[in-house]
């Protein structure tokens, strides 16, 4: 039965070379037997060749007239999935700021209002109604910071990326 792999992952590529070269070849080029090397194909299993290693298949890829690089074009496209998850955490981060800031103005501004003489309990309530809106929203930009706290500070430090996952 074949198995269905995740495109421009380590397993996936494994499976490609393999099925450029053969199972045979990549147990030679690694000094390993054959079942570790399928074993590395898996979709489930967390151990792949080390780079040296990687990089040796897709040569021989290569070499066998294979087209691209497998273990090169898996880990460029998991670096751009990692960066990516990292600049949206950067965009989120800053919508969270603009509004924080946005809402303070108007919590601000809305409690000005009462220092007017004629102020009513109308403008209180929208005063108050206001700084919740703003609490809220700093509620949010800390909760956006968090993770940009270097490792070992706090819950989720080191865990660059906000809750946007």
């Amino acid at each position: 039965m074949t198995q269905l792999r995740a495109p421009l992952t380590f397993p996936a590529a494994m499976t490609r070379v393999a099925g450029v070269i053969g199972w045979p070849a990549c147990a030679a080029l690694a000094r390993r037997n054959e079942r570790t090397l399928r074993y590395w194909s898996e979709d489930g299993c967390k151990a792949t060749p080390p780079i040296n290693l990687a990089l040796a298949y897709d040569a021989a890829y290569q070499a066998a007239g294979g087209d691209g690089a497998p273990f090169l074009d898996a880990f460029a496209h998991q670096l751009q999935v990692t960066r990516d998850q990292h600049d949206a955490c950067r965009r989120e981060l800053a919508v969270a700021v603009a509004d924080a800031s946005s809402e303070s103005g108007e919590a601000v501004a809305a409690a000005i209002t009462l220092t007017h003489t004629n102020a009513s309990p109308r403008l209180a309530l929208r005063a108050l109604a206001e700084a919740e809106q703003a609490r809220n929203a700093w509620g949010r930009l800390i909760r956006r910071l968090t993770p940009f706290l270097p490792s070992g500070t706090g819950p989720v430090a080191g865990d660059t990326g906000g809750t946007h996952q």
